[in-house]
């Protein structure tokens, strides 16, 4: 399950785990403070998150490199690679790393599509009530936008 720019509004980011009931909890900037409650709310599942550029003080990076079974992802907010303005920068980034798979946020809009051989998902903001699930499995990868 992924989650971005959730700014504060916690409830609307449990309320989409207690319906999905993911094994693992991806929050990609913007709501740092939510994702560490929800690893209060929900112990049992792991969390990755990466800060945001609303993230003060949080000490986290604002991408990183993850492998999960077998998909190589490379997550984080998008300020960074100027994600408003285009994804080009993010993507080259993502080859850069190896990634099959390039997760952002920063934008508040929702987009799932293939670029340049490289899989993009961007949840949106579950300020809106947007997410997004992957399933991942011996390295296939298959994503879907979500309301709550």
């Amino acid at each position: 399950m992924i989650f971005s720019d959730s700014h504060g509004k916690f409830e609307r980011m449990k309320l989409a785990v207690l319906k999905e009931r993911p094994n693992l909890i991806i929050h990609l900037g913007d709501g740092a403070f939510d994702l560490r409650r929800l690893k209060g709310e929900f112990p049992e599942i792991p969390t990755l998150g990466v800060r945001g550029n609303c993230d003060i003080g949080i000490n986290e990076d604002s991408s990183r490199t993850v492998t999960l079974e077998g998909v190589k992802i490379l997550m984080t907010h998008g300020h960074i690679y100027g994600v408003k303005q285009g994804y080009a920068t993010a993507i080259e980034a993502a080859k850069n790393a190896g990634a099959d798979l390039l997760l952002f946020g920063h934008t508040h809009r929702a987009e799932y599509m293939m670029a340049a051989g490289l899989h993009l998902l961007n949840p949106g903001s579950i300020m809106s009530g947007e997410y997004a699930v992957a399933e991942l499995k011996d390295g296939r990868l298959s994503c879907k936008l979500e309301t709550i």
